[in-house]
């Protein structure tokens, strides 16, 4: 009750300090823990109410005033400098802010807002994937909730790399309040995180799906020997036309009349597993032979060592 009688003290808006320094007047002497509890509510607070003005202000267009003749890529930068910064940067910041962003100053005033919204925005440039099973958020336009819009060190300019990317919501996780926080900078309300589906893995995140033992990350993908199991080796990230968004396999020589991506996947692990024994058995008998041959120097060696030298001829004498 008490620390609840602070935490509204900081009421939403601008941070009312006189109005808190009533309320902690008020307070019984404590020790330097409820102390500590206070001073964190209030910074919690104050970071909260940070990030509500900027929303705030960013979905209602309002931006520091810019003069007309300023409005243009290379003044973005000078503040937004960031947003380019990573190894995977969206290529449409090549052509400019204005792709993507639309902007007008009069007035003293400045507004910056989208060309379009959502998927919309999106699909200005990507073409809509056609299927009848599609990601939640790719239907419903959240392309920005996988995607940073501008830059990231991943491939695609996702927010995260590889399965981590897709755990960060299929895992099940110990939800606290209305919402659940992702990649640290994206928020879901809690009753559409605990509607998407959650899968049971091992503590390292190796082993579980679809089954106990089916691995998903840290061993050569069948299909694609180059590169690791991972989510996307039986997943679209995007969308497909079977049950749970899985693949689509291709008529390809390589897929052996597969049915489908599991059955395409191990009958390739099978293949694999049987060259590698054929190696390893041609490297036995290769190792065997050498050895064979090399007991044979060996013996012949010895008897050429062993053999009498001739007794000299008379006419040697």
């Amino acid at each position: 009750m008490l620390l609840r009688r602070v935490w509204d003290a900081l009421s939403p808006g601008v941070m009312k300090e006189i109005k808190l320094l009533k309320v902690l007047c008020t307070l019984p002497v404590g020790g330097i823990g409820l102390l500590t509890m206070i001073v964190g509510l209030c910074v919690a607070r104050g970071s909260m109410l940070k990030a509500q003005e900027k929303s705030s202000s960013q979905q209602s267009g309002e931006h520091l005033f810019i003069e007309p003749k300023d409005l243009k890529s290379e003044t973005c930068l000078n503040c937004h400098a960031e947003k380019k910064d990573g190894r995977s940067v969206h290529s449409v910041l090549g052509s400019g802010c204005e792709s993507c962003h639309q902007w007008k100053s009069e007035n003293g005033k400045t507004e910056i807002t989208l060309m379009a919204t959502g998927g919309e925005l999106c699909a200005m440039c990507h073409e809509a994937k056609k299927a009848s099973v599609l990601h939640g958020p790719y239907k419903d336009g959240q392309c920005i909730l996988c995607h940073d819009p501008h830059a990231s060190n991943f491939k695609a300019h996702t927010r995260a790399d590889g399965n981590a990317l897709c755990l960060e919501c299929h895992l099940p996780r110990r939800i606290m309040g209305e919402t659940v926080t992702l990649f640290t900078n994206q928020t879901m309300a809690a009753k559409d995180f605990e509607a998407i589906p959650k899968i049971e893995l091992d503590p390292m995140h190796r082993l579980g799906h679809p089954f106990a033992l089916h691995p998903v990350a840290q061993i050569q993908d069948p299909l694609h020997p180059e590169e690791k199991m991972s989510c996307l080796s039986c997943h679209d990230y995007h969308g497909s036309n079977l049950q749970s968004m899985i693949l689509e396999i291709k008529p390809a020589k390589d897929a052996k009349g597969a049915k489908d991506i599991c059955d395409a996947c191990h009958i390739a692990f099978e293949e694999q597993k049987k060259n590698k024994l054929q190696k390893l058995n041609q490297a036995q008998i290769e190792a065997q032979e050498k050895a064979r041959q090399d007991l044979l120097d060996k013996k012949q060696s010895g008897s050429q060592m062993a053999a009498p030298k001739s007794m000299p001829s008379e006419k040697q004498q």
